[in-house]
């Protein structure tokens, strides 16, 4: 066994010796020398140096190149300093809406840079609700011109009130239809109008949001009234505090009122000819199918004041006997219309019952 051990390493001296006294060889030599240093194995026996390279390169090209890694880029440090978000103190501030509700507010008034003008605007700010006057119409000295479409009714307002309607009432009837013409004109959806001789309740902007998402069959919403009525209640509001109410009969007074488009249409339709009040046109809703409800307790009040406006109903002009005489009939009919109407919408009005105490801070509220 020694003796074949022998011969191998003579025959690797022998191949070893050749090479080295073979000066072609003295690359393989050297070759050999660096694939040692560099750790490579050496080339086996009568392979050329060349061949023993293009081995190498086909196995470089039948192995499967590992994908690189893209080196991170290393930005400086002053300025990884300078882009670092660098952590607030302050806390997040909260976007509020502009307005508490979007429905604007119009306020009727002959005096604009008036007390009173003045007053409810400062308030309706306050709230946070968008707010403008609008000019009344003034019957004061004389009747106020007609626009076309309108026409004052007396004989209808002698035979249903036994009177006619003073100049003062024409300009104040003219002065809200007018301003609801021109919201059905401008193309609002909903117009909240009030008269300039009220205050206004710390929840009225909160409740008017709620009032403005209520459905489209709710065409107006009266904001206080004169006169406490059977009524259903409807829902709540601002979290119950106020509760959305459809009266049986009228609440008396324009003092203040929301409505949509539809009750536009409808009061407008109606209402061009002028044969009594303005707020009485409201409480025979029924006569035109105005759905009409309101808000209990009251949005709305007023202080004890001196009206501009001159009762119908106070010094009456005489009219004919035989208009007396019929009158009892109108008024006949005219409850069996609003019975009839109140039977074929049950559903809407009852159960209906009187509210507990007081609804409103008005002094003039007649229970």
């Amino acid at each position: 066994m020694n003796q074949s051990r022998h011969r191998r390493v003579a025959a690797t001296l022998r191949r070893s010796f050749n090479r080295i006294s073979s000066p072609p060889h003295y690359r393989d030599l050297g070759n050999l020398l660096i694939n040692i240093l560099l750790g490579r194995s050496p080339a086996p026996a009568g392979v050329t140096a060349a061949e023993s390279r293009g081995h190498r390169h086909r196995a470089a090209a039948a192995k499967p190149e590992r994908a690189r890694r893209p080196h991170p880029q290393v930005r400086p440090r002053k300025k990884a300093l300078r882009d670092r978000e660098r952590p607030s103190l302050k806390r997040p501030t909260r976007q509020l809406s502009p307005y508490a509700a979007n429905t604007p507010c119009w306020v009727i008034t002959l005096a604009a840079e008036g007390e009173s003008a003045r007053s409810l605007m400062t308030t309706l700010k306050k709230q946070r609700l968008p707010a403008c006057t609008i000019a009344g119409v003034d019957g004061r000295n004389g009747v106020p011109t007609l626009e076309p479409g309108e026409r004052i009714a007396n004989a209808t307002t002698r035979w249903r009130h036994l009177c006619e309607l003073k100049n003062s009432e024409v300009g104040c009837y003219l002065a809200h239809l007018r301003a609801i013409r021109r919201a059905y004109e401008s193309g609002l959806e909903r117009v909240c109008i009030l008269e300039d001789d009220v205050h206004l309740e710390p929840e009225f902007g909160r409740v008017l949001a709620e009032l403005e998402q209520l459905p489209e069959e709710v065409e107006m919403v009266r904001l206080m009234g004169l006169k406490v009525r059977k009524r259903r209640e409807v829902q709540p509001l601002a979290g119950g505090s106020h509760q959305l109410v459809r009266p049986e009969r009228g609440w008396c007074g324009a003092q203040g009122y929301l409505i949509n488009r539809a009750g536009m249409e409808k009061v407008l339709g109606y209402g061009s000819r002028i044969f009594e009040p303005i707020d009485k046109l409201f409480d025979h809703f029924w006569q035109y199918d105005l759905r009409l409800y309101g808000v209990e307790p009251h949005l709305l009040w007023e202080t004890e004041h001196e009206s501009s406006i001159q009762k119908s109903n106070v010094h009456r002009d005489r009219v004919a006997p035989w208009i007396y005489w019929l009158h009892p009939l109108g008024k006949l009919w005219r409850s069996l219309e609003r019975h009839y109407y109140l039977r074929r919408h049950a559903g809407d009005f009852y159960p209906a019952q009187k509210p507990q105490g007081r609804t409103g801070r008005t002094a003039r509220m007649k229970r």
